[in-house]
């Protein structure tokens, strides 16, 4: 039987401990429009946005959908196990449809399907948000049993301004307002350092994750390069350590957002 990683509460204490993860479920709260007073929040993990709602707008009908039944096991409010191809409530049910973390693990077919069906659900609102031009393959690990090769978060689509600006136009809805979220300060080529310096860390996961072909739990493992402390370590020596931290100070930095955001309105 194929595992859900969704169903290992290991994820969910990753996302607990993720301070990012809180500043994008408050500023999602901040973004829903005042008129909401029902929303769906499709793929609701373990249900943390639903309860941070619900505990600043307590007149609100909070319902979650999550394929995963270990998630929706830690969800205190209405609740259905379900795919966001198909959810089972009738048309124009909530004021607001949400879909966070969601829409980038989805083939093109499951995509459109998905997005329908976002418009079929809502009376009015949707908001999504994806991470924001996500290098899909430097985030790929490798099985250790069966030596697949995938994306440890099941990514499969990376979005930027453009396409989630436009994301329902088609659908009778517009793009009211998009940020971006997550801001960070990285190293540049970070990926391409770590590809010719330290080959054998390409397919490391930064978090658990479970194999889609063999089931195979894999759990985190420490990266090298410029964004991580392992360059210039008390175990290196005196003259690699001071040169490893020379080449860090100079090394040029950008700020990136993980995720990106938008509000949609049906015109």
């Amino acid at each position: 039987m194929k595992k859900n990683i969704f169903d290992d509460p290991q994820i969910w204490n990753w996302v607990d401990s993720n301070d990012d993860n809180q500043v994008r479920y408050e500023f999602t709260e901040k973004l829903t429009p005042a008129d909401v007073s029902s929303i769906l929040d499709i793929g609701c993990g373990h249900g943390r946005f639903l309860k941070l709602i619900s505990a600043k707008r307590n007149d609100l009908r909070c319902v979650g959908a999550d394929y995963s039944e270990g998630a929706l096991e830690y969800v205190p409010f209405e609740k259905v196990q379900a795919s966001i191809t198909s959810i089972p409530y009738p048309d124009h049910q909530f004021d607001c449809v949400y879909a966070m973390e969601v829409l980038e693990h989805l083939n093109p077919v499951e995509f459109e399907t998905a997005l329908q069906e976002m418009v079929r659900l809502t009376k009015k609102y949707i908001i999504v948000s994806v991470p924001y031009k996500e290098n899909l393959e430097s985030n790929m690990t490798r099985c250790p049993v069966c030596h697949t090769i995938y994306h440890y978060d099941g990514h499969i689509q990376n979005f930027d301004e453009q396409k989630i600006k436009g994301l329902f136009d088609k659908y009778g809805f517009v793009c009211k307002t998009w940020d971006r979220l997550g801001w960070t300060e990285n190293y540049k080529y970070h990926d391409l350092y770590v590809k010719m310096f330290y080959p054998e860390q390409k397919y490391k996961t930064k978090h658990y994750t479970v194999c889609p072909v063999c089931n195979t739990e894999i759990k985190p493992q420490q990266q090298s390069g410029p964004n991580t402390n392992t360059i210039g370590t008390p175990q290196a020596g005196g003259l690699i350590r001071n040169i490893k931290n020379g080449i860090k100070n100079l090394w040029p930095r950008e700020s990136k957002s993980y995720w990106i955001i938008g509000l949609y309105e049906k015109i």
